[in-house]
Protein backbone atom coordinates (compact mmCIF):
# COMPACT_ATOMS: atom_id res chain seq x y z
CA UNK A 1 0.00 0.00 0.00
CA UNK A 2 2.70 2.44 0.83
CA UNK A 3 4.07 2.61 -2.79
CA UNK A 4 0.45 3.80 -4.00
CA UNK A 5 0.51 6.41 -1.47
CA UNK A 6 0.63 10.00 -3.11
CA UNK A 7 2.09 12.96 -0.58
CA UNK A 8 2.31 16.30 -0.85
CA UNK A 9 3.80 18.61 1.91
CA UNK A 10 3.23 22.12 2.33
CA UNK A 11 6.07 24.68 4.36
CA UNK A 12 4.23 26.53 7.30
CA UNK A 13 5.31 28.48 10.00
CA UNK A 14 6.15 25.63 13.04
CA UNK A 15 6.95 22.35 10.48
CA UNK A 16 4.76 20.66 7.08
CA UNK A 17 0.98 20.12 6.47
CA UNK A 18 0.94 16.90 4.83
CA UNK A 19 -1.57 15.02 2.64
CA UNK A 20 -1.36 11.84 1.82
CA UNK A 21 -3.92 10.34 -0.69
CA UNK A 22 -4.68 6.41 -1.01
CA UNK A 23 -6.57 4.84 -3.71
CA UNK A 24 -9.75 3.38 -1.96
CA UNK A 25 -8.98 -0.17 -3.13
CA UNK A 26 -5.47 -0.32 -1.51
CA UNK A 27 -6.53 1.45 1.86
CA UNK A 28 -9.66 -1.44 2.04
CA UNK A 29 -7.85 -4.63 1.41
CA UNK A 30 -5.36 -3.51 4.68
CA UNK A 31 -8.30 -1.51 7.02
CA UNK A 32 -11.92 -2.63 7.74
CA UNK A 33 -13.10 1.05 8.09
CA UNK A 34 -12.28 4.96 8.22
CA UNK A 35 -10.78 6.04 11.58
CA UNK A 36 -8.23 7.87 13.51
CA UNK A 37 -6.23 4.47 14.53
CA UNK A 38 -5.72 3.61 11.23
CA UNK A 39 -4.71 7.38 10.29
CA UNK A 40 -2.00 6.86 12.74
CA UNK A 41 -0.98 3.96 11.87
CA UNK A 42 -0.37 4.86 8.26
CA UNK A 43 1.18 8.45 9.25
CA UNK A 44 3.67 6.15 11.25
CA UNK A 45 4.25 3.38 8.40
CA UNK A 46 4.70 6.01 6.01
CA UNK A 47 7.26 8.74 7.91
CA UNK A 48 8.77 5.15 8.93
CA UNK A 49 9.40 4.08 5.07
CA UNK A 50 10.54 7.47 4.23
CA UNK A 51 13.06 7.81 7.31
CA UNK A 52 11.11 11.16 8.74
CA UNK A 53 11.33 11.94 12.07
CA UNK A 54 8.32 14.41 12.04
CA UNK A 55 5.71 14.11 14.47
CA UNK A 56 2.55 14.15 13.24
CA UNK A 57 -0.30 16.00 15.17
CA UNK A 58 -3.48 17.16 14.25
CA UNK A 59 -4.40 13.92 11.85
CA UNK A 60 -7.65 14.04 9.54
CA UNK A 61 -8.73 11.30 7.71
CA UNK A 62 -11.75 10.83 5.31
CA UNK A 63 -12.45 8.86 2.76
CA UNK A 64 -13.74 10.45 -0.60
CA UNK A 65 -15.70 8.27 -2.65
CA UNK A 66 -16.34 10.44 -5.65
CA UNK A 67 -12.73 10.46 -6.17
CA UNK A 68 -11.82 6.82 -4.92
CA UNK A 69 -9.63 7.92 -2.47
CA UNK A 70 -8.89 8.13 1.46
CA UNK A 71 -7.34 11.38 2.31
CA UNK A 72 -5.27 11.89 5.05
CA UNK A 73 -4.63 15.45 6.96
CA UNK A 74 -1.76 16.14 9.28
CA UNK A 75 0.91 19.21 10.59
CA UNK A 76 4.43 17.27 10.95
CA UNK A 77 6.01 18.48 13.84
CA UNK A 78 10.12 18.75 13.99
CA UNK A 79 10.69 21.17 16.94
CA UNK A 80 12.96 19.54 19.90
CA UNK A 81 12.80 16.18 18.00
CA UNK A 82 14.86 13.13 18.73
CA UNK A 83 15.75 10.61 16.70
CA UNK A 84 12.73 8.19 15.72
CA UNK A 85 13.94 4.21 16.49
CA UNK A 86 13.30 2.74 13.24
CA UNK A 87 9.68 0.02 13.28
CA UNK A 88 9.54 -2.97 11.91
CA UNK A 89 7.28 -2.73 8.55
CA UNK A 90 3.99 -5.38 8.39
CA UNK A 91 4.24 -8.37 6.25
CA UNK A 92 1.14 -7.06 4.32
CA UNK A 93 2.82 -4.04 3.12
CA UNK A 94 6.54 -4.97 2.50
CA UNK A 95 7.83 -5.49 -1.04
CA UNK A 96 8.74 -8.27 -2.61
CA UNK A 97 11.92 -9.50 -4.11
CA UNK A 98 11.40 -10.71 -7.27
CA UNK A 99 14.95 -10.59 -8.46
CA UNK A 100 16.87 -13.18 -5.94
CA UNK A 101 19.60 -15.16 -7.00
CA UNK A 102 19.17 -18.86 -7.35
Amino acid sequence: MLNYIQDRRIRIEDGYALYLEIPEEEYFLAYDGINETAANNILSLYLNYHQDDGRAEQVEIRHDSNNHSVNIRAHLNYENNTHTDQKPRPNHLREHNYYRKH
